[in-house]
Parts: structure tokens; C-alpha cells; sequence
């Protein structure tokens, strides 16, 4: 359970947007002129998008995240050896998903800000302060979901049982039990 919220922590730092510095830096990157070829652009771009998704979910993140696999599993009570086999597999899991999810999500991030946007976005991030709001906003996510659950799951066990009121949820039933067969 404490891993689905660490994913789901990830997946909320990836949503929010980038918080920005109070000064403009100067550009990391050329910006494309109409002399440049568009593809330099385009390069220029997701060059930015990536070091921009590395700083605010890779690196220092995923080791906060590895860390805080270790310590679930430390408290989980299994043997060591299954322990430390289980938290060395999780967080090498984890660590390859978010090097595959920061190269499926450079293009969208390169689609979604402007390069000025991202060299701002990347200036703080890449500050002490900036590392300090991420490795927060991961503890912050995490809180959230703790809050969260409690919250949500009664709700949503409730909603469920308005729609099976509502349509015939035996067809549902019987398709998942087919998947787990």
C-alpha cells in the first residue's frame, strides 16, 4: 500500500506545474530564430523538458523515494533476507519506471511549456531551494495520500454500490474474475 502511494506521490509532482523563480535567468538554451532549423528547436526543447522532469522527478527524488521503500519494508516485519531482497527489487523497479516515465513524458513537457517557462522552471529547481520544495513536495504527496485513503475509499465503495443499484454489475463480475483466472 505504501508503495501504491509512493507511485501515486510521483505521479501527482508530475502533474503540478513548475514553481517559478522570481527572477528571469538567462537562457540555457538558444531560442529558435527563423534562421535556426526547426529541428535544432525542437532538440533545444526537449533537452530542457528532460532536465526539467530529472530535477523535479528523478535523481534526488527517486533516492528519497528508494529510502522510503527501505524504511515500509524495514517495517513490515518479513524476514531480512525476503526484506532486503524485496526493497533492493522495489526500488530498482521504481528507479527504471521513472527513467521510462521522464523519456514518455519529455515530449509532452516539451509540448505543454514554453522555453522560457522551462529554463525558469530549471534555474529553481536546480537551486538549493528548488531541490528543498521537491524532496517536500514528495513528503507533502505522501501526507496527502495518508489523509486521502481513509477519505476516499468509503466514498468510492459507496459509489459503487449506487451504480450496481443502478446498472447490473454482474457482467462486470464475471469479466474480472475471468481476467484472474
Amino acid at each position: 500500500m505504501r508503495f501504491i502511494a509512493i507511485v501515486s506521490a510521483v505521479a501527482l509532482a508530475v502533474a503540478a506545474g513548475p514553481v517559478l523563480a522570481q527572477t528571469a535567468p538567462a537562457p540555457l538554451l538558444p531560442v529558435a530564430t527563423e534562421t535556426s532549423p526547426p529541428d535544432a528547436a525542437r532538440e533545444g526543447r526537449l533537452e530542457l523538458a528532460e532536465r526539467y522532469l530529472v530535477l523535479t522527478q528523478g535523481g534526488d527524488l527517486v533516492k528519497q523515494m528508494r529510502g522510503q521503500i527501505e524504511e515500509s519494508y524495514g517495517a513490515s516485519g518479513m524476514p531480512a533476507d525476503q526484506r532486503d531482497w524485496m526493497a533492493e527489487g522495489m526500488g530498482d523497479l521504481l528507479t527504471e519506471v521513472m527513467e521510462l516515465a521522464i523519456v514518455e513524458l519529455r515530449d509532452d513537457v516539451a509540448d505543454s511549456f514554453t522555453v522560457q517557462e522551462l529554463e525558469t522552471a530549471i534555474a529553481f529547481y536546480d537551486s538549493p531551494v528548488g531541490r528543498s520544495v521537491v524532496r517536500k513536495q514528495l513528503d507533502m504527496n505522501m501526507e496527502l495520500q495518508e489523509v486521502m485513503m481513509p477519505l476516499l475509499m468509503p466514498r468510492i465503495t459507496s459509489l459503487m454500490e449506487k451504480f450496481c443499484l443502478r446498472f447490473d454489475c454482474s457482467a462486470m463480475g464475471e469479466a474480472a474474475a475471468k481476467q484472474f483466472r
